[in-house]
């Protein structure tokens, strides 16, 4: 009996188990994210004109929002940009968020939000990057403008009053 003992010890020293490398990989990831914040602040800021309000999560995320104001004044908009684990790697979601919607023909509040003014961008980036990619900067400065100015442009275009969008605040 004592032998049985003796392989069982035996067999878990053979299993090969040693320190796990998850705890490296998230004290990576987590500096990986912490270095990104100014990056994403500058961004956001770049495209708002304002700087962003930060929240930190668990370590493993963070969440920043800037406030988005829209050319005709009419209701409030905000870029969010969350930086978060995503399984080995970090991911940066930014969206807009806004209470726009299709006015009624008489001008009140419909329940069809305006998607014109919606926008949303993801990018994936490897453990111990601390930049942006600069084609991804360049399309969310101009994918949010665009976003942002929807409405008014549509309109432009379509210059007959049976064509104009209106909008409201929800």
């Amino acid at each position: 009996m004592g032998g049985s003992g003796n392989n069982l010890q035996l067999e878990s020293d053979m299993t090969g188990c040693t320190e796990s490398k998850i705890p490296v990989l998230s004290r990576d990831l987590e500096e990986t994210i912490e270095s990104l914040v100014p990056a994403v602040e500058d961004l956001l800021q770049r495209i708002t004109g304002a700087a962003p309000e930060t929240t930190e999560g668990d370590r493993t995320e963070i969440v920043m929002e800037a406030p988005l104001r829209f050319p005709d004044g009419v209701g409030h908009g905000q870029v969010l940009a969350s930086i978060f684990r995503w399984r080995d790697t970090i991911r940066l979601d930014i969206a807009v968020e806004h209470n726009r919607v299709f006015a009624t023909p008489r001008g009140g509040t419909s329940d069809r939000r305006c998607f014109l003014n919606d926008y949303q961008a993801s990018v994936t980036l490897e453990i111990g990057k601390d930049e942006l990619p600069e084609g991804f900067r360049r399309e969310v400065i101009s994918g949010i403008s665009a976003a942002r100015d929807a409405v008014q442009r549509y309109n432009r275009r379509n210059n007959a009053p049976w064509n104009q969008v209106l909008v409201t605040a929800k």
